[in-house]
Protein backbone atom coordinates (compact mmCIF):
# COMPACT_ATOMS: atom_id res chain seq x y z
CA UNK A 1 0.00 0.00 0.00
CA UNK A 2 1.22 3.70 -0.89
CA UNK A 3 2.13 5.81 2.13
CA UNK A 4 -0.73 7.78 2.99
CA UNK A 5 -0.85 11.46 3.69
CA UNK A 6 -2.85 11.49 7.10
CA UNK A 7 -4.30 14.93 8.74
CA UNK A 8 -4.52 15.08 12.68
CA UNK A 9 -7.97 14.31 13.76
CA UNK A 10 -10.13 14.40 16.83
CA UNK A 11 -13.66 15.27 17.97
CA UNK A 12 -15.67 18.42 17.68
CA UNK A 13 -14.40 19.05 20.99
CA UNK A 14 -10.85 18.12 20.66
CA UNK A 15 -10.85 20.60 17.33
CA UNK A 16 -12.73 23.45 19.48
CA UNK A 17 -9.63 23.48 21.65
CA UNK A 18 -6.59 23.38 19.28
CA UNK A 19 -4.88 25.96 18.07
CA UNK A 20 -2.49 24.04 15.80
CA UNK A 21 0.33 25.12 13.85
CA UNK A 22 -0.21 28.06 11.21
CA UNK A 23 -1.52 26.14 7.93
CA UNK A 24 -2.07 22.93 9.87
CA UNK A 25 -5.19 20.96 8.68
CA UNK A 26 -7.17 18.66 10.78
CA UNK A 27 -10.30 16.56 10.54
CA UNK A 28 -13.20 16.68 12.84
CA UNK A 29 -14.63 12.98 12.69
CA UNK A 30 -18.08 14.52 14.35
CA UNK A 31 -18.98 16.63 11.73
CA UNK A 32 -16.64 14.76 8.88
CA UNK A 33 -15.24 18.35 8.33
CA UNK A 34 -11.67 19.34 7.18
CA UNK A 35 -10.48 22.52 9.80
CA UNK A 36 -7.64 24.94 8.65
CA UNK A 37 -5.47 26.41 12.19
CA UNK A 38 -4.13 29.51 12.12
CA UNK A 39 -2.10 29.01 15.37
CA UNK A 40 -3.56 30.96 17.42
CA UNK A 41 -7.99 30.58 17.16
CA UNK A 42 -8.98 27.67 18.84
CA UNK A 43 -10.53 25.22 16.62
CA UNK A 44 -9.30 26.91 13.68
CA UNK A 45 -11.64 28.12 10.44
CA UNK A 46 -13.94 25.06 9.04
CA UNK A 47 -13.65 24.91 5.09
CA UNK A 48 -16.76 24.26 4.87
CA UNK A 49 -18.53 26.22 7.73
CA UNK A 50 -21.87 24.67 9.71
CA UNK A 51 -25.36 25.64 8.00
CA UNK A 52 -23.73 25.85 4.51
CA UNK A 53 -26.92 24.61 1.82
CA UNK A 54 -25.95 23.08 -1.35
CA UNK A 55 -27.96 21.14 -3.71
CA UNK A 56 -27.46 17.34 -3.68
CA UNK A 57 -27.96 14.96 -6.19
CA UNK A 58 -28.89 11.80 -3.91
CA UNK A 59 -32.00 10.88 -1.97
CA UNK A 60 -30.19 10.72 1.50
CA UNK A 61 -28.06 13.03 2.74
CA UNK A 62 -24.44 12.13 3.43
CA UNK A 63 -22.34 12.13 6.61
CA UNK A 64 -21.93 15.65 8.59
CA UNK A 65 -25.08 17.08 6.31
CA UNK A 66 -29.73 16.87 7.07
CA UNK A 67 -31.73 16.98 4.65
CA UNK A 68 -33.51 20.23 4.29
CA UNK A 69 -36.92 19.22 4.69
CA UNK A 70 -37.96 20.61 7.71
CA UNK A 71 -37.18 18.06 10.26
CA UNK A 72 -36.89 18.84 13.66
CA UNK A 73 -33.69 17.73 15.22
CA UNK A 74 -32.23 18.09 18.18
CA UNK A 75 -30.68 21.48 19.53
CA UNK A 76 -27.88 19.39 21.26
CA UNK A 77 -26.70 16.90 18.66
CA UNK A 78 -26.36 19.69 16.40
CA UNK A 79 -25.21 22.40 18.56
CA UNK A 80 -22.78 23.62 16.14
CA UNK A 81 -25.93 24.12 13.39
CA UNK A 82 -28.32 25.71 16.17
CA UNK A 83 -25.81 27.55 16.84
CA UNK A 84 -25.71 29.46 13.26
CA UNK A 85 -29.17 29.07 12.69
CA UNK A 86 -31.66 29.22 15.81
CA UNK A 87 -34.99 28.78 15.06
CA UNK A 88 -35.06 31.01 11.80
CA UNK A 89 -36.48 28.22 10.07
CA UNK A 90 -38.91 26.95 12.93
CA UNK A 91 -38.82 26.64 16.75
CA UNK A 92 -39.22 22.83 16.94
CA UNK A 93 -40.71 21.53 20.45
CA UNK A 94 -39.98 25.09 21.71
CA UNK A 95 -37.34 23.65 23.92
CA UNK A 96 -35.09 20.57 22.96
CA UNK A 97 -35.36 20.62 18.52
CA UNK A 98 -35.22 23.39 16.08
CA UNK A 99 -36.19 22.94 12.29
CA UNK A 100 -33.86 22.72 9.59
CA UNK A 101 -34.83 24.53 6.66
CA UNK A 102 -37.73 23.18 4.89
CA UNK A 103 -36.52 23.46 0.48
CA UNK A 104 -38.87 20.58 -0.60
CA UNK A 105 -40.71 21.96 -3.82
CA UNK A 106 -39.56 25.15 -3.41
CA UNK A 107 -36.37 27.62 -5.16
CA UNK A 108 -34.12 29.27 -2.61
CA UNK A 109 -34.37 32.89 -2.93
CA UNK A 110 -31.47 35.27 -1.61
CA UNK A 111 -32.17 37.80 1.22
CA UNK A 112 -32.62 41.56 0.56
CA UNK A 113 -34.04 44.61 0.80
CA UNK A 114 -37.34 42.99 -0.58
CA UNK A 115 -36.98 39.64 1.42
CA UNK A 116 -35.17 40.51 4.87
CA UNK A 117 -36.54 37.88 6.99
CA UNK A 118 -34.58 34.44 7.10
CA UNK A 119 -37.47 31.10 6.67
CA UNK A 120 -39.70 33.42 5.04
CA UNK A 121 -41.85 31.16 3.04
CA UNK A 122 -44.20 31.15 0.00
CA UNK A 123 -45.46 28.12 -0.27
CA UNK A 124 -44.46 24.99 -2.64
CA UNK A 125 -44.79 24.94 -6.40
CA UNK A 126 -44.85 21.49 -8.53
CA UNK A 127 -42.31 20.22 -11.36
CA UNK A 128 -43.30 22.70 -14.48
CA UNK A 129 -45.76 24.54 -12.85
CA UNK A 130 -46.99 27.37 -14.33
CA UNK A 131 -46.92 30.47 -12.18
CA UNK A 132 -49.19 33.53 -12.42
CA UNK A 133 -47.66 36.51 -11.52
CA UNK A 134 -49.32 39.12 -9.14
CA UNK A 135 -51.69 41.66 -10.48
CA UNK A 136 -49.83 45.09 -11.33
CA UNK A 137 -52.38 48.21 -11.46
CA UNK A 138 -51.70 51.62 -12.38
CA UNK A 139 -48.24 50.63 -14.01
CA UNK A 140 -46.77 53.61 -16.44
CA UNK A 141 -44.31 52.74 -18.88
CA UNK A 142 -44.16 55.70 -20.86
CA UNK A 143 -43.12 59.10 -19.69
CA UNK A 144 -44.97 62.28 -21.36
CA UNK A 145 -42.93 63.72 -23.95
CA UNK A 146 -43.78 66.98 -26.07
CA UNK A 147 -42.77 67.87 -29.85
CA UNK A 148 -41.50 71.44 -30.40
CA UNK A 149 -43.50 73.44 -33.28
CA UNK A 150 -42.65 74.43 -36.57
CA UNK A 151 -43.61 77.36 -38.95
CA UNK A 152 -42.86 77.24 -42.69
CA UNK A 153 -42.40 80.41 -44.78
CA UNK A 154 -44.21 82.06 -47.27
CA UNK A 155 -43.52 81.80 -50.45
CA UNK A 156 -45.53 83.32 -54.04
CA UNK A 157 -44.60 81.79 -57.73
CA UNK A 158 -44.37 83.98 -60.71
CA UNK A 159 -47.52 84.17 -63.37
CA UNK A 160 -46.86 82.90 -67.09
CA UNK A 161 -49.30 83.20 -70.60
CA UNK A 162 -49.17 81.54 -73.19
CA UNK A 163 -49.22 82.22 -77.01
CA UNK A 164 -52.12 81.40 -78.56
CA UNK A 165 -52.09 78.76 -81.54
CA UNK A 166 -54.12 77.43 -84.58
CA UNK A 167 -53.72 74.15 -86.06
CA UNK A 168 -53.70 73.77 -89.57
CA UNK A 169 -56.92 71.25 -91.07
CA UNK A 170 -55.74 68.05 -91.96
CA UNK A 171 -57.76 65.06 -94.33
CA UNK A 172 -57.17 61.50 -93.23
CA UNK A 173 -57.12 58.74 -96.39
CA UNK A 174 -59.00 56.37 -95.95
CA UNK A 175 -58.17 52.78 -94.98
CA UNK A 176 -59.44 49.32 -95.52
CA UNK A 177 -58.12 47.00 -91.89
CA UNK A 178 -58.50 43.47 -92.36
CA UNK A 179 -59.98 41.53 -89.74
CA UNK A 180 -59.53 37.59 -88.48
CA UNK A 181 -61.52 34.46 -88.69
CA UNK A 182 -63.80 34.84 -85.77
CA UNK A 183 -65.75 31.90 -84.12
CA UNK A 184 -69.34 32.48 -82.57
CA UNK A 185 -70.28 29.54 -80.15
CA UNK A 186 -73.26 27.39 -80.60
CA UNK A 187 -76.22 28.16 -78.99
CA UNK A 188 -79.70 25.76 -79.00
CA UNK A 189 -83.13 27.29 -79.45
CA UNK A 190 -86.24 25.58 -78.30
CA UNK A 191 -89.60 25.21 -80.38
CA UNK A 192 -92.92 24.85 -79.31
CA UNK A 193 -95.34 22.19 -80.04
CA UNK A 194 -96.50 21.69 -83.62
CA UNK A 195 -99.03 19.72 -85.67
CA UNK A 196 -99.17 19.12 -89.63
CA UNK A 197 -102.74 18.25 -90.73
CA UNK A 198 -102.98 14.66 -92.25
CA UNK A 199 -102.84 14.32 -96.26
CA UNK A 200 -103.56 12.02 -98.95
CA UNK A 201 -101.48 11.02 -102.02
CA UNK A 202 -102.90 9.96 -105.49
CA UNK A 203 -101.60 6.33 -105.90
CA UNK A 204 -98.77 5.48 -109.19
CA UNK A 205 -97.84 3.53 -111.38
CA UNK A 206 -94.65 2.97 -113.20
CA UNK A 207 -93.23 0.82 -115.93
CA UNK A 208 -90.26 -0.74 -115.62
CA UNK A 209 -87.95 -1.39 -118.36
CA UNK A 210 -86.83 -5.10 -119.97
CA UNK A 211 -83.91 -6.10 -117.29
CA UNK A 212 -81.60 -8.60 -118.12
CA UNK A 213 -79.71 -9.98 -115.67
CA UNK A 214 -75.99 -11.52 -116.77
CA UNK A 215 -75.46 -15.47 -117.09
CA UNK A 216 -73.27 -16.66 -114.26
CA UNK A 217 -71.40 -20.39 -113.59
CA UNK A 218 -70.80 -21.85 -110.54
CA UNK A 219 -67.79 -24.20 -109.60
CA UNK A 220 -68.74 -27.20 -107.32
CA UNK A 221 -65.75 -28.69 -105.28
CA UNK A 222 -65.02 -32.84 -105.32
CA UNK A 223 -67.67 -34.85 -103.65
CA UNK A 224 -67.35 -38.57 -102.88
CA UNK A 225 -70.34 -40.68 -101.74
CA UNK A 226 -69.55 -43.86 -99.09
CA UNK A 227 -69.59 -47.14 -100.74
CA UNK A 228 -73.24 -49.24 -100.34
CA UNK A 229 -74.05 -52.74 -100.63
CA UNK A 230 -77.79 -54.12 -101.36
CA UNK A 231 -79.32 -57.02 -101.52
CA UNK A 232 -81.80 -58.76 -104.21
CA UNK A 233 -84.37 -61.15 -103.65
CA UNK A 234 -82.71 -63.72 -104.92
CA UNK A 235 -79.71 -66.20 -103.84
CA UNK A 236 -76.94 -67.74 -105.73
CA UNK A 237 -77.52 -69.22 -109.35
CA UNK A 238 -78.12 -72.77 -109.36
CA UNK A 239 -78.01 -74.77 -112.57
CA UNK A 240 -79.63 -78.34 -113.11
CA UNK A 241 -78.54 -81.03 -115.87
CA UNK A 242 -79.44 -84.35 -117.53
CA UNK A 243 -77.29 -86.83 -118.87
CA UNK A 244 -78.05 -87.61 -122.93
CA UNK A 245 -76.26 -90.73 -124.52
CA UNK A 246 -75.40 -90.13 -128.14
CA UNK A 247 -75.26 -92.81 -130.71
CA UNK A 248 -72.07 -92.16 -132.76
CA UNK A 249 -72.18 -92.27 -136.50
CA UNK A 250 -72.73 -95.12 -138.53
CA UNK A 251 -70.48 -98.54 -137.91
CA UNK A 252 -69.18 -97.26 -134.68
CA UNK A 253 -70.12 -99.37 -131.95
CA UNK A 254 -69.87 -97.43 -128.85
CA UNK A 255 -72.12 -94.21 -128.01
CA UNK A 256 -71.10 -90.47 -125.91
CA UNK A 257 -72.91 -89.22 -123.20
CA UNK A 258 -73.56 -85.15 -122.91
CA UNK A 259 -74.63 -83.26 -119.94
CA UNK A 260 -77.29 -80.88 -121.10
CA UNK A 261 -78.61 -78.46 -119.18
CA UNK A 262 -82.14 -78.83 -117.79
CA UNK A 263 -82.94 -75.65 -115.60
CA UNK A 264 -81.34 -72.54 -113.47
CA UNK A 265 -82.46 -71.75 -110.54
CA UNK A 266 -81.47 -68.10 -109.09
CA UNK A 267 -81.10 -67.82 -105.38
CA UNK A 268 -80.56 -64.97 -103.05
CA UNK A 269 -77.71 -62.36 -103.10
CA UNK A 270 -75.65 -59.09 -102.84
CA UNK A 271 -75.12 -56.47 -105.14
CA UNK A 272 -72.18 -53.72 -104.11
CA UNK A 273 -71.77 -50.52 -105.08
CA UNK A 274 -68.57 -48.99 -104.33
CA UNK A 275 -67.65 -45.53 -103.06
CA UNK A 276 -68.59 -42.85 -105.95
CA UNK A 277 -66.12 -39.60 -106.30
CA UNK A 278 -67.42 -36.49 -108.28
CA UNK A 279 -65.08 -34.55 -109.19
CA UNK A 280 -64.59 -30.61 -109.25
CA UNK A 281 -67.35 -29.42 -111.92
CA UNK A 282 -69.50 -26.02 -113.08
CA UNK A 283 -73.20 -25.29 -113.00
CA UNK A 284 -73.90 -22.54 -115.22
CA UNK A 285 -77.02 -20.56 -114.80
CA UNK A 286 -77.89 -18.81 -117.83
CA UNK A 287 -78.60 -15.05 -118.45
CA UNK A 288 -82.01 -14.08 -117.51
CA UNK A 289 -84.27 -10.84 -118.62
CA UNK A 290 -87.42 -9.44 -117.31
CA UNK A 291 -89.37 -7.92 -119.84
CA UNK A 292 -90.94 -4.44 -119.60
CA UNK A 293 -93.47 -4.68 -117.06
CA UNK A 294 -95.62 -2.22 -114.72
CA UNK A 295 -95.36 -1.74 -110.51
CA UNK A 296 -98.34 0.62 -109.41
CA UNK A 297 -98.21 2.47 -105.86
CA UNK A 298 -101.63 2.98 -104.78
CA UNK A 299 -102.55 6.20 -102.91
CA UNK A 300 -100.71 7.01 -99.28
CA UNK A 301 -102.70 8.41 -96.75
CA UNK A 302 -100.34 10.85 -94.08
CA UNK A 303 -102.46 11.50 -91.23
CA UNK A 304 -101.94 14.51 -88.55
CA UNK A 305 -98.09 15.06 -87.40
CA UNK A 306 -98.03 16.50 -83.81
CA UNK A 307 -94.14 17.30 -82.78
CA UNK A 308 -93.84 18.20 -79.76
CA UNK A 309 -91.78 20.93 -77.81
CA UNK A 310 -88.01 20.32 -78.93
CA UNK A 311 -84.98 22.18 -79.61
CA UNK A 312 -82.64 23.05 -82.68
CA UNK A 313 -79.04 23.02 -82.06
CA UNK A 314 -77.03 26.31 -83.86
CA UNK A 315 -73.43 25.18 -84.18
CA UNK A 316 -71.02 27.49 -83.78
CA UNK A 317 -70.39 30.21 -86.68
CA UNK A 318 -66.53 30.88 -87.79
CA UNK A 319 -66.11 34.09 -89.94
CA UNK A 320 -63.23 33.90 -91.75
CA UNK A 321 -60.58 36.95 -92.23
CA UNK A 322 -62.65 39.34 -94.27
CA UNK A 323 -62.11 43.42 -94.54
CA UNK A 324 -63.64 46.59 -93.38
CA UNK A 325 -63.18 49.60 -95.18
CA UNK A 326 -62.65 52.84 -93.53
CA UNK A 327 -62.92 56.18 -95.34
CA UNK A 328 -60.94 59.64 -95.32
CA UNK A 329 -61.06 61.43 -92.24
CA UNK A 330 -60.96 65.36 -92.67
CA UNK A 331 -59.93 67.22 -88.85
CA UNK A 332 -60.69 71.13 -89.60
CA UNK A 333 -57.58 73.54 -88.23
CA UNK A 334 -57.94 73.70 -84.22
CA UNK A 335 -57.21 77.17 -82.66
CA UNK A 336 -55.58 77.52 -79.16
CA UNK A 337 -55.68 80.89 -77.77
CA UNK A 338 -53.17 81.65 -75.66
CA UNK A 339 -53.16 80.27 -71.76
CA UNK A 340 -52.90 82.82 -68.54
CA UNK A 341 -51.44 80.96 -65.28
CA UNK A 342 -51.52 83.05 -62.51
CA UNK A 343 -49.19 83.28 -59.78
CA UNK A 344 -49.14 80.73 -57.07
CA UNK A 345 -48.81 81.68 -53.89
CA UNK A 346 -48.32 79.40 -50.59
CA UNK A 347 -48.79 80.58 -47.40
CA UNK A 348 -46.30 79.91 -44.37
CA UNK A 349 -47.28 76.40 -42.33
CA UNK A 350 -47.09 76.65 -39.18
CA UNK A 351 -47.33 73.01 -37.61
CA UNK A 352 -47.80 73.06 -33.76
CA UNK A 353 -46.30 70.93 -31.05
CA UNK A 354 -46.78 67.79 -30.52
CA UNK A 355 -47.31 66.56 -26.90
CA UNK A 356 -47.48 63.21 -26.18
CA UNK A 357 -49.31 61.99 -22.61
CA UNK A 358 -47.97 59.89 -20.63
CA UNK A 359 -48.97 55.90 -21.25
CA UNK A 360 -50.79 54.09 -18.50
CA UNK A 361 -50.98 50.44 -18.15
CA UNK A 362 -53.79 49.25 -16.37
CA UNK A 363 -54.39 45.97 -14.08
CA UNK A 364 -52.14 42.63 -15.57
CA UNK A 365 -50.68 39.38 -15.31
CA UNK A 366 -48.60 37.16 -16.94
CA UNK A 367 -48.28 33.47 -16.47
CA UNK A 368 -44.88 32.05 -16.55
CA UNK A 369 -43.60 28.52 -16.68
CA UNK A 370 -41.25 27.47 -14.73
CA UNK A 371 -38.60 24.94 -16.08
CA UNK A 372 -37.42 22.84 -13.03
CA UNK A 373 -34.75 19.72 -12.34
CA UNK A 374 -36.07 18.36 -8.82
CA UNK A 375 -32.84 17.59 -6.45
CA UNK A 376 -32.32 17.42 -2.65
CA UNK A 377 -30.99 20.11 -0.53
CA UNK A 378 -28.82 19.84 2.57
CA UNK A 379 -26.93 21.73 5.29
CA UNK A 380 -23.84 21.78 6.60
CA UNK A 381 -24.33 20.03 10.05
Amino acid sequence: MATQLQFRRGTSAQNNSYTGLAGEISLDTDTNNIRIHDGSTGGGAELIPSGTIVAYGAASAPTGWLLCDDSAVSRSTYARLFAVIGTGYGVGDGSSTFNVPDLRDKVPLGKGTNNSTLGTTTGSAAASSVLASATKSGVTTAASNTGTGTTGSDDTGTGTTGTGTTGTGTTGTGTSGNSTSTTAASDTANATSTTAASTTGTGTSGNSQSTTVASNTGNKTSTTAASNTGSDGAGDLTVSSVNRNDTLGSGTKDTSQITVVSGVNQTNHSHSIPSLTVNNHSHSIPSLTVNNHSHSVPGLTIPSLTVNNHAHSIPSLTVNNHTHSVPGLSVPGLSVPGLSIPALSVPGLSIPALTVPSLTVNNFSVNTTLPTEVVNYIIKI
